[in-house]
């Protein structure tokens, strides 16, 4: 059965979302080759996924998933990772900023598989541990308003596919499938993509899983975010289905010109100017983290339109609240290692 999907993407068809989902179940339970996989994947990836193919592969894995439902008005902000730029880790830096302002956040991520610091990397070195079970991270959600839900520990099924993404070593259905699976299945999600051309399949796959509101973004300057330096396109996710939108800086009041102090580096370094951040330092990556925030506040309810977002997102840090809110996620990261003891 598998050899036919497979003859059928590297013809070029389409598959339905029926059976994208049959094919996680069958590479799960058949023995099929790591070549025969890999030939898949990248079969899929030279010619596009489709929202379809993305929607019936993520309700496959999420069936798999250590999955928790049941808190309302959940935020995730992250991206696919493999932008054109290489930029530091801004939507963690936004996710922080977005619970100081009240949303609960339960950001979904990993370690650094095409980049060279993940968000389960950077956290760590600022002090958060990043390894929560499903019960501590609910509490995390009740305590602290952020969690971090590390992706292989929710998704235990995903190993198999390890190896075939390493040999490989080029983007995959994977890469967009990570953001896609979100164990808590938020209401709000900004997602930024590396490649346009996979905005508005990520976004229908998004509006087929359920989401209230979302944006799937990318940047002309080939940023996974939303820039400070031009315009940046989006698809918006609300309950009438998908929508094409664009974003200028500019109208907001961001006058940069150039991509600049926003670069990312090792896990120590992108942590250093996120700390620098949340105390209030100007320059690029305190506009780049306002403007990511704005938007996320916005899709979640807090803010009515992205001035009133950039408004709310500047005070939670100028005010010291999203300094205090990471403070309070390493707090809760060493109380719950105490009581592990």
């Amino acid at each position: 059965m598998f050899v036919n999907y497979l003859k059928r993407v590297i013809d070029g068809e389409q598959l339905s979302s029926s059976e994208t989902y049959e094919v996680i179940n069958l590479l799960l339970t058949e023995d099929i080759s790591e070549n025969q996989v890999a030939a898949f994947f990248a079969a899929l990836r030279m010619r596009r996924e489709t929202g379809e193919e993305l929607f019936g592969f993520a309700s496959a894995l999420l069936e798999k998933a250590i999955k928790h439902e049941g808190m309302e008005d959940l935020l995730d902000t992250c991206g696919t990772g493999g932008g054109g730029q290489k930029t530091f880790n801004i939507s963690t830096a936004a996710a922080i900023v977005c619970a100081a302002c009240g949303v609960r956040v339960a950001k979904h991520g990993n370690r650094a598989v095409t980049s060279q610091t993940g968000s389960a990397d950077v956290l760590e070195a600022l002090g958060v541990r990043v390894d929560l079970d499903i019960i501590e991270a609910r509490q995390a959600l009740e305590e602290v308003g952020i969690a971090f839900l590390f992706a292989p520990n929710y998704h235990p099924v995903m190993k198999k596919f390890g190896p075939m993404r390493r040999s490989l070593g080029i983007s995959t259905a994977f890469n967009f499938l990570g953001p896609l699976i979100n164990p808590f299945c938020p209401a709000y999600q900004i997602l930024g993509v590396s490649d346009p051309a996979m905005m508005l399949p990520v976004a229908t796959a998004l509006f087929k899983l359920g989401r209230k509101r979302a944006l799937v973004v990318h940047a002309l300057n080939g940023m996974d975010e939303i820039s400070h330096v031009g315009i940046t396109m989006m698809a918006r996710v609300d309950e009438d289905g998908v929508h094409s939108e664009e974003l200028d800086p500019t109208d907001l009041g961001f006058t940069a010109t150039k991509l600049i102090g926003i670069g990312g580096g090792a896990a120590v370094e992108n942590a250093q100017l996120i700390k620098e951040i949340m105390a209030g330092k100007a320059g690029p990556a305190r506009e780049v983290v306002i403007l990511n925030a704005a938007a996320a506040l916005m899709l979640a309810g807090k803010a009515i339109d992205m001035p009133s977002g950039v408004a709310m997102a500047t005070d939670a840090i100028d005010s010291g609240r999203a300094a205090s809110k990471l403070r309070d996620m390493a707090l809760f990261a060493r109380k719950s290692r105490i009581e592990q003891c």
